[in-house]
């Protein structure tokens, strides 16, 4: 099997319809390993990534006035075993309403569902449009991205990895789009590069379709669990004790490679319920944590982001 033409060149159409695809910030884009960089997302970055020079994320939200505008989204589907299946059933949601999606192998064993745009539509827009998918499939939404609907001025957002890394590897089975169609044996096979970029182009959903299924989508009600005013040093040690020995591992470390802080608070936040601490001691917990790693600690509404994530740990 070969990704490129027998020249072993990208073609030019290929390349532009890529761009196309997963355009999205022009001045940072993601690093591989996890950062992210502050220069211009132009083609040659987006040809160092398909001839391996240097792997690459797109971040999604671009200002646009005063709002922010995307031109794909994806959820991410971490969960092991079953990613590909709730990959499938999100897939089938979509399909059933005529948007057309595509199913990526990820690089950490999980597994991406792409959706992408005719033109650029508001991020809530696209966001409420996948989320409604995921509850109609009924498929857990852990991960959808665009991870925010709005960003305050200097905030880029998160990125997502973009597939096809090394294009010309041809025994590469990670970041590779899968055929939409299975075998008679149930496996799926990789979508040749080319034949990818030209069928995806020739699907992207129109914006008033996707503005009209994000209307489907119902905000879930979060019930509301006090959380009581305790000293931080009163009772850190406590609820130290208690942890089981993951979420200390979790506390200690912070993000693995190519985990985001968000996920990673929110684990530690299940970690805590599911250890039996209650609602002030994993508010504490999860204090500490977030003051090291630098996710809500600086900003205004900091305080009031670990209390809806508290509330949330502690609702299921």
């Amino acid at each position: 099997m070969t990704y490129l033409a027998p020249s072993d060149q990208i073609p030019t159409e290929s390349v532009d319809g890529f761009i196309t695809l997963f355009r999205g910030r022009g001045d940072v884009y993601g690093h591989d390993e996890g950062r992210c960089v502050k220069g211009a997302l132009n083609k040659e970055r987006f040809l160092g990534h398909l001839h391996g020079d240097e792997l690459i994320g797109v971040y999604p939200m671009v200002p646009h006035g005063n709002e922010h505008v995307v031109v794909w989204g994806c959820s991410d589907f971490d969960n092991g075993e079953v990613s590909f299946d709730d990959a499938q059933k999100l897939r089938h949601a979509l399909l059933a309403v005529g948007i057309t999606s595509w199913i990526e192998r990820s690089r950490s064993k999980g597994h991406h569902l792409w959706v992408f745009a005719e033109a650029p539509v508001p991020a809530i827009v696209m966001r409420h449009m996948l989320l409604a998918a995921h509850q109609v499939a009924n498929v857990p939404a852990k991960e959808v991205n665009p991870k925010q609907e709005t960003l305050a001025p200097g905030q880029y957002g998160n990125y997502v990895r973009l597939p096809y890394g090394n294009v010309r590897d041809v025994y590469c089975r990670r970041q590779r789009i899968l055929a939409s169609t299975s075998h008679h044996d149930g496996q799926y096979s990789d979508i040749l590069f080319n034949d990818f970029v030209r069928d995806a182009m020739a699907s992207r959903t129109p914006v008033a379709l996707i503005h009209s299924v994000a209307q489907m989508y119902v905000p879930p009600v979060i019930v509301a669990i006090p959380i009581t005013d305790t000293p931080y040093s009163a009772t850190l040690d406590e609820a130290m004790r208690l942890l089981k020995p993951l979420a200390k591992v979790i506390w200690r470390d912070g993000p693995l490679a190519g985990n985001d802080r968000s996920s990673t608070l929110a684990r530690l936040g299940f970690e805590c319920a599911e250890t039996g601490l209650n609602p002030s001691q994993t508010k504490i917990v999860l204090q500490t944590a977030d003051k090291r790693w630098g996710k809500y600690h600086l900003r205004p509404n900091g305080e009031t982001e670990i209390d809806k994530l508290v509330i949330r740990v502690h609702s299921k």
